[in-house]
């Protein structure tokens, strides 16, 4: 399962000294024992061994709650070519339509590969997914392992195909084989302590890597632009990447390191980046005078399932944002639930006015909730109250609360963001966004679901 966002799209860059992004400094620790400049992956797993895996997300997902295990896995010497994640429409309900499209996949990586069997791995209502297809022995006959993750379990499948059911500790549903404790339903699928025992049931041993650090190979990022949740290609939209200075929070040259048209699959890169630098994702198209910003913390690996979420300029987010020349509205993401134990500390630092730092993270918005929605309310504007907004509660795996940001068109300070990750102080995650006027722009910031040095 993932974040049932809709965000939005914008028309047309911005000049460098515009805007930028800052995040908070500090040096990599490689807990997997390499130097300062990274580490390689484990040498190859053993090619029969190595099937090609198939992961499934669920309802309001996309192939992104696969990303950090992605890294995971090629960390540990499984060769990421192999990856294959099925986008289906997160909001839809036709499983039989996905299970067919599961198996169009599957056929794909076993004819690519030569082989007869994959690993197949299914989240939330991806494990219904599983489920349905792995009814039919025929379908059976070309999945040599399954992984039911917080779902449907391994109840229903046909009894050769040998299946583990990872799960949090309240799913009570039958089938769970692998209890998690202390974890949400999307954090089963991102974990550290899902993927260990992803790892053991398909290789037959406990990974050596599980923490994700920098690689020593230059790192490339790819993926989709999509209008989510149907997760559709934005087609005819355009992606460009800028590098950011995190000392000024200003982009650091003119143009941008990538420029990419987006067509009808959406698809874009492979581009490579710095994983000592960050980066502002641009989306822009014709239908809309809407600029949409993304920024995310480091990428310290390869990332081939990157999904930039957009929408068509009447998605029911923007149309229920409350938008003025005078403030930001910012979405603060995480493939890992926000909890009560959270904190995630907003602070504006600007000519047009400043907002003392303040945990937005209440008892509402840690609700186990994907996606926070944060803007001034229209019932109680230019004051930061956290009462929640309309709408937005009832979207699933998202909230929202009101947060007055001062902003500008043409930004004139920075939106400092502070998230101690289950209210660890010791490693505390820092982005710092421009203070975009939500009239014009929306702001889309991505923390990673696991803590980065």
């Amino acid at each position: 399962m993932g974040p049932a966002l809709l965000a939005f799209l914008g028309v047309a860059a911005c000049s460098a000294e515009d805007m930028g992004i800052a995040a908070s400094d500090g040096g990599i620790v490689d807990s997997a024992g390499g130097d300062a400049g990274g580490t390689d992956p484990l040498p190859p797993l053993p090619d029969d061994v190595a099937l090609p895996i198939v992961f499934v997300h669920g309802f309001a997902g996309s192939a992104q709650q696969f990303q950090s295990q992605a890294m995971r896995f090629v960390a540990n010497g499984y060769p990421s070519e192999r990856l294959r994640a099925f986008d289906h429409d997160g909001a839809g309900l036709s499983i039989a339509e996905y299970v067919a499209g599961a198996d169009a996949m599957i056929d794909e990586a076993r004819a690519t590969f030569n082989k007869d069997k994959v690993y197949l791995i299914g989240h939330s209502r991806g494990t219904t997914v599983g489920t349905n297809y792995l009814m039919e022995p025929s379908r059976a006959a070309k999945v040599a392992k399954y992984i039911a993750l917080d779902g449907a379990g391994c109840e229903g499948i046909v009894a050769t195909v040998p299946c583990a059911a990872p799960a949090q500790t309240t799913n009570t549903r039958p089938g769970q084989t692998h209890p998690i404790p202390g974890q949400m339903h999307v954090e089963v699928a991102t974990s550290k302590e899902s993927f260990a025992i992803q790892f053991e049931f398909l290789f037959g041993k406990k990974p050596e890597v599980v923490d994700i650090v920098k690689q020593r190979a230059p790192v490339q990022i790819s993926g989709r632009v999509v209008n989510f949740p149907a997760n559709t290609g934005r087609d005819n939209s355009s992606l460009e990447i800028w590098e950011i200075d995190p000392r000024t929070a200003m982009r650091t040259k003119e143009s941008p390191l990538a420029a990419l048209p987006i067509g009808p699959t959406g698809a874009w890169g492979p581009v490579t980046v710095d994983p000592e630098k960050y980066y502002e994702k641009l989306v822009y198209s014709n239908d809309s005078n809407v600029k949409q910003h993304f920024y995310a913390q480091r990428y310290l690996r390869n990332a081939p399932f990157v999904r930039v979420l957009s929408g068509p300029p009447d998605t029911g987010s923007r149309v229920n944002t409350n938008i003025g020349d005078g403030h930001a509205a910012v979405i603060a993401m995480r493939m890992r639930e926000w909890t009560p134990d959270d904190t995630l500390e907003i602070k504006t630092e600007s000519a047009s006015g400043n907002q003392d730092a303040g945990n937005v993270i209440t008892e509402a918005t840690g609700s186990n909730r994907i996606a926070l929605h944060l803007h001034d309310d229209a019932a109680s504007p230019g004051v930061t109250t956290l009462n929640p907004l309309p709408w937005f509660p009832m979207q699933p795996f998202q909230t929202g609360a009101d947060v007055f940001m001062p902003a500008n068109d043409k930004p004139d300070g920075t939106i400092s963001l502070t998230n101690l990750p289950r209210g660890d102080a010791s490693k505390p995650q820092t982005l710092r966004v421009p203070n975009w006027a939500s009239t014009n722009h929306t702001i889309m910031v991505m923390f990673s679901d696991y803590a980065q040095d």
